[in-house]
């Protein structure tokens, strides 16, 4: 039996009060009109609603958001109403979907003839992803949903948006900054509903969120669409049969704060981290939405590296070599990129690390014949980071790392060692230029700056990017990664040296402090030729297939 806020009115009395409402503030029904920002295959952005993002996979490109984190947690959301319409329960189910032109019209017509009232923004009993009893609370900015938009105490670089200025959203916005704050929102002081104000930042905060992308929408939801059946604990054992998405729940959220483990995969997708409500007023004939209610909602007690499944996690090394601790989160850095996690994003787990379980999904798909060893996916992954407090926003990004089949497949060890010492010559030459400006700067007593990291970091993904391709062409085809492994290190050392004489030719430097950094210049060059001649050591061993000689 339904949940009586999802069914169709029943009562005279019950009716009249939604189409008042409607008529009063002009419906938003998130399945059937435009709100998700979407790329088409053309390159055009336009917005669709949650029924055409799946109808229309085929003819879209991606999901867009206005930042990475909002469109990480549209994805997500996208991906948990796909489970619940799609499944797919085993890998004949994916393959049929896999192998058809377009997502099929009939599972979504059921879902929605069931759940259709669920996806009402402003349903007058149960509003997408709110809590209705907070209204009587009294709503503040709606700034509070956009975390580049001061407000209160929150000082931002840009915005000068002041208590006075009545900022506004239309329907549409309100709805993916509502989305977006249940995944990532901030921690620290809200709006208490009694007494309790404080919060955890939301669960995404905590990690990279990696995306396999495809040529269309339809390969990309597909690609990352694991099988799923609760009733047998798929896709991992925390997936109970209770599992569901937010907007599925039986009864609208209590306004008091809690604390819960999951329930399984699409609960955790929308989890409910906030208390939100809206509220919305007519402006010359057209909705917008004036203000929110934000209040601290359900802490999650599960352990991410558990049950997380699109973050990939890592072990540090102890002081004898071995693995030591905790499964750590892979989180996006501000200057080093992400590509340096290549293994753990990427290779089958161990030890040391754990992969996304997507990734696992893509290497099972590949073993079955469905796709191609030959396929090279893009790895998008999202991260917000936040300041040591947990209170605000220090910066948010998006990165890709080519995720070619063969390297997900790859069972040999070779394969992450050589992945791991690439990633350790990047690391040790960028502490060397580091090191360069350091030693420079402390002959006249003055703070390191970071331009040379600005000028050495940025310039590696693509040139890594190459190398993890020439490799997965090595591994699938049993050959030596000499050529990559060669071609990696001298562009590391191009890069380096580029940086290195760009920082020496400053016009700012004359008479003796241009000697100075002729000196440093010279002992850098120095210690780049001794890393890349130990680097070539190190990788010799691990070149050729397993059980082959040179």
């Amino acid at each position: 039996m339904l949940p009586v806020w999802c069914r169709s009115p029943s009562s005279d009395d019950r009716a009249a009060k939604y189409c008042l409402r409607e008529e009063k503030l002009g419906a938003l029904h998130l399945a059937e009109q435009p709100w998700l920002p979407v790329v088409d295959l053309q390159g055009r952005r336009n917005e669709v609603g949650l029924a055409d993002v799946l109808l229309r996979a085929h003819e879209l490109w991606r999901i867009a958001g206005e930042t990475p984190p909002m469109t990480a947690a549209l994805y997500r959301l996208v991906l948990a109403l796909a489970h619940r319409v799609y499944g797919p329960r085993d890998y004949d189910e994916w393959a049929e979907l896999w192998r058809a032109d377009k997502l099929p019209a009939e599972p979504l017509e059921r879902y929605l003839g069931r759940y259709r009232d669920c996806f009402d923004l402003f349903h007058p009993e149960r509003p997408f992803l709110q809590c209705p009893a907070l209204a009587e609370l009294t709503p503040g900015s709606v700034t509070k949903l956009v975390p580049y938009r001061a407000t209160g105490n929150n000082v931002t670089l840009f915005d000068h948006t002041t208590a006075q200025d009545r900022v506004t959203l239309d329907p549409a916005a309100a709805a993916r900054w509502l989305v977006t704050v249940q995944a990532y929102d901030t921690g620290g002081l809200k709006t208490p509903y009694r007494k309790d104000k404080s919060s955890q930042p939301a669960p995404c905060n905590m990690f990279g969120c990696a995306l396999v992308e495809g040529a269309t929408l339809k390969e990309t939801l597909l690609l990352n669409l694991a099988v799923y059946d609760p009733d047998r604990e798929r896709p991992n054992r925390f997936t109970t049969p209770d599992d569901r998405p937010a907007w599925e729940a039986p009864e609208p959220p209590d306004p008091d704060s809690d604390a819960r483990q999951s329930l399984g995969w699409t609960d955790l997708l929308t989890w409910p981290s906030r208390r939100v409500l809206l509220s919305a007023r007519d402006e010359d004939g057209r909705m917008v939405v004036d203000g929110v209610v934000l209040t601290p909602g359900t802490r999650l007690e599960d352990d991410l590296a558990e049950v997380e499944l699109m973050a990939a996690f890592r072990r540090r090394a102890g002081r004898k070599g071995e693995p030591e601790g905790p499964f750590l989160p892979v989180l996006l850095e501000e200057r080093r990129g992400v590509w340096r996690h290549a293994a753990e994003l990427l290779l089958a787990g161990d030890r040391w690390r754990r992969r996304p379980h997507t990734l696992g999904h893509l290497a099972n798909v590949v073993k079955r014949g469905l796709i191609s060893e030959k396929t090279v996916y893009t790895l998008r992954v999202f991260g917000q980071r936040l300041d040591d407090k947990g209170g605000a926003v220090r910066y948010w990004r998006e990165e890709t790392v080519p995720a070619p089949v063969a390297l997900l497949r790859a069972e040999e060890p070779r394969v992450g060692y050589l992945i791991g010492h690439a990633v350790r010559l990047a690391d040790e030459v960028g502490e060397a230029l580091w090191d360069l400006e350091r030693r420079y700067r402390q002959e006249f007593k003055a703070a390191p700056s970071a331009d040379l990291e600005v000028a050495y970091w940025p310039r590696l993904p693509g040139p890594f990017g190459e190398f993890l391709c020439a490799l997965a062409d090595a591994v699938r085809e049993r050959c030596p990664g000499t050529d990559a492994t060669k071609e990696w290190a001298r562009a590391v050392e191009r890069v380096a040296r580029d940086a290195a004489d760009r920082w020496a030719e400053g016009s700012w430097r004359r008479g003796h402090w241009l000697s100075k950094a002729g000196e440093h210049l010279n002992f850098f060059y120095g210690r780049l030729a001794r890393l890349a001649k130990e680097f070539h050591g190190d990788v010799a061993g691990y070149t050729l297939p397993a059980g082959e000689v040179a």
